[in-house]
């Protein structure tokens, strides 16, 4: 009987012993199986990256508004205006005032007018009847309206030029005496009072043009202030800066009331990320060059950043606890960054399953404009993971993990891009540069030239193209 429990008791050690040791066996091929790899990451470097200059440029709007010049001229024209005797070797005298306010017509450069004045004119006449000599003094009154053009130009000193010449006459009311038999000299009157008001009238008009609007001062004002860094975006910390090449004079125009003096600017848009650049020494104002239009579209080159960590984050929300299977072997994604090394994007995944640890793969940043997205292609494992698994998971090798990755490698960037635009247009609406001078403007397209792997972001160089002008309000009567 104490033999027969014996021998039970030693078969139970002898079967739980066994079971232990298949325990044992079992957990030590599966640890086995499953490796734990320890490679060294992948240096983090950058290529240099910069915003390409771009040749843009883009109008200076100067207006003058007629109504206010009209009011100056106006002001200046009042009271007697001319006074003479003994005109033209005759009898003669004439006084002449502005009867009321004139207004201007204006078409591109030419403005015409027609200015008011009465005039008062005191005659002799002498005349032989019956072989006497008969004579008296009359006086008349009368309004008469002179027209005149003056034509706009600028002379290479950047002075306004106006040229003024008459363009006939009109009597209002023609001067008349109720006297039988004595008529009014009209046509020697007009013709004084064409000859004697004209060059008081276009001096006027000539200075008021030529000395209320200086234009080389605003055209230096716009020239210096395109070479100031302008903040562009807040957000990406975009600033950029123009140098300044050639400034051009286009045909002067009309909009209603204004006339509007045709200038443009054209130079290098350089644009800059991060801290303000710093400001050159000032270029000095060029001459003028001709031109027959004024350009239809500013032209920029802009930067906007996706940092890493966004990127990333995106990428964790669809990859994480996230298994792939190939037959008995398996990956669970369990952790992903991103940086840079030497121009490649590199992907660093944590990882469990068939294999545990950290691997690396890099690829090619590329913009698709179709899907407006960054993608990562043309995958590889990175060399020293490349090496690890060929000692001890070679069959990811067959592009197993990197074929079902790639779809999930792709970053929308269209968020970032219209914001970049929505930022832009924003401080278009109004960005104050000086007192009375503005930038007003509108940037509409945007296009991916190009994407570089830069610390801490995927920097996407964009060419912007919109409608830019630097609008001169400060001009005075």
């Amino acid at each position: 009987m104490r033999l027969a429990l014996k021998i039970i008791i030693i078969k139970d050690i002898l079967k739980y012993t066994y079971i232990s040791v298949l325990v044992v066996l079992s957990a030590s091929i599966l640890l086995a199986s499953c490796k734990t790899l320890q490679i060294e990451k992948p240096r983090e470097s950058y290529l240099p990256a910069s915003l390409e200059p771009a040749l843009s440029e883009f109008p200076l709007q100067i207006e003058i508004d007629l109504k206010k010049m009209e009011s100056a001229v106006n002001k200046s024209l009042k009271g007697l205006l001319y006074e003479g005797s003994q005109l033209n070797n005759q009898d003669m005298s004439v006084r002449i005032w502005k009867s009321s306010d004139f207004r201007f017509t204006v078409k591109n450069n030419v403005i015409e007018y027609k200015i008011p004045l009465k005039v008062w004119s005191r005659f002799g006449w002498k005349m032989k009847k019956f072989g006497l000599s008969v004579g008296d003094h009359y006086e008349a009154n009368g309004n008469i309206a002179l027209s005149y053009k003056t034509t706009i130009s600028i002379d290479k000193n950047w002075k306004l030029v106006a040229k003024t010449t008459p363009n006939g006459y009109q009597w209002i009311e023609t001067p008349r005496i109720s006297v039988a038999g004595v008529n009014v000299p009209v046509t020697p009157i007009a013709n004084i009072a064409m000859s004697q008001s004209s060059g008081l009238i276009t001096k006027e008009i000539d200075k008021a043009l030529a000395d209320m609007v200086d234009l080389k001062k605003y055209a230096a004002m716009a020239w210096t202030m395109a070479q100031q860094p302008v903040q562009f975006s807040e957000e990406n910390n975009l600033w950029i800066k123009i140098i300044p090449k050639d400034i051009f004079m286009t045909p002067f125009s009309t909009s209603g009331n204004k006339l509007r003096v045709g200038m443009s600017l054209s130079g290098l848009v350089e644009s800059y990320m991060g801290v303000k650049p710093d400001t050159q020494k000032t270029i000095a104002l060029p001459a003028f060059k001709l031109r027959a239009s004024t350009p239809q579209q500013f032209n920029v080159n802009l930067a906007a950043d996706a940092t890493y960590e966004k990127i990333s984050e995106l990428a964790r929300t669809q990859l994480v606890n996230k298994t792939f299977k190939d037959g008995k072997r398996s990956l669970t994604i369990t952790g992903l960054n991103l940086y840079g090394s030497e121009g490649r994007a590199i992907v660093e995944l944590d990882v469990i399953g068939s294999v545990k640890g950290r691997i690396y793969f890099s690829g090619n940043l590329q913009y698709n404009p179709e899907k407006m997205a960054v993608e990562i292609i043309n995958p590889q494992f990175d060399l020293k993971t490349k090496n690890a698994l060929l000692k001890s998971a070679d069959w990811l090798l067959h592009g197993f993990i990197l074929n079902k990755l790639s779809p999930y490698l792709t970053y929308p960037v269209k968020e970032d891009l219209e914001n970049l635009k929505l930022e832009s247009n924003k401080m278009l609406s109004g960005y104050s540069v000086y007192d009375g001078v503005s930038l007003v403007g509108t940037l509409n397209t945007i296009t991916v030239e190009k994407v570089d792997l830069v610390p801490g972001a995927v920097r996407l160089s964009a060419n912007v193209k919109g409608n830019v002008v630097l609008k001169i309000d400060e001009l005075k009567f």
